[in-house]
């Protein structure tokens, strides 16, 4: 049986989060060349660009999986993304100071796609590890919905998904949760993912001649 491969992300700065905690972490996963059991994980921190973050994951070739971490800096709780909005908001800029030229991120695409990323598997670890956790079907109209929607309008992976993840206390004193918490949750996160694609090429393997 072949390894799934899987790709996480996490976003640098930007002006609402000069520490980002979902690049800190993804870069820690990367310094400790931790993965998933049963996947093999390449790890990317991406920039917060209209240009830029999503050719930063094109480039990087063919995953069976890629999962997207960024920061929600006022949630409460996990969120676990099931839906990329055909929306962009042209008067928020980038780190650069770059603006989208329109409202919608393609004026000729669907005005929403589905995640194919395991959304319930995610979130039911989550839950079971006591973290505050959630559905949702708002990612925004900045680059985390943006970063999204053009994955899945590429059909860069088979799965693709997207976490958002609550500002950290290293980052912001009055943060509800901790550096360690958001590790774990992307940890969590990428188990269960890691988990499903191998189901998936376990049955693929099956129905093969």
């Amino acid at each position: 049986m072949a390894q799934p491969r899987l790709l996480v992300c996490g976003f640098d700065a930007f002006p609402d989060a000069p520490v980002n905690p979902s690049a800190a972490v993804v870069r820690a996963l990367a310094a400790e060349g931790w993965s998933p059991a049963g996947a093999a994980l390449d790890c990317e921190a991406i920039p917060v660009a209209w240009s830029g973050s999503l050719e930063a994951i094109l480039q990087r070739g063919a995953y069976d999986g890629v999962l997207v971490v960024g920061v929600a800096v006022e949630a409460e709780a996990f969120r676990v993304e099931t839906l990329g909005r055909n929306r962009a908001d042209p008067d928020r800029p980038d780190h650069a100071g770059h603006r989208w030229p329109t409202p919608e991120i393609d004026p000729a695409g669907p005005p929403a796609l589905p995640a194919t990323a395991p959304v319930e598997a995610i979130l039911a670890r989550l839950a079971a590890a006591g973290l505050a956790a959630d559905f949702s079907d708002d990612a925004g109209a900045y680059l985390c919905n943006f970063t999204l929607y053009g994955l899945l309008a590429a059909r860069a992976a088979p799965a693709v998904g997207f976490l958002h993840v609550p500002q950290a206390r290293e980052c912001a004193a009055d943060a509800r949760f901790t550096l360690a918490d958001i590790d774990r949750a992307v940890r969590l996160s990428l188990d269960a993912f890691a988990e499903a694609l191998a189901s998936r090429v376990e049955l693929l393997d099956a129905v093969e001649p």
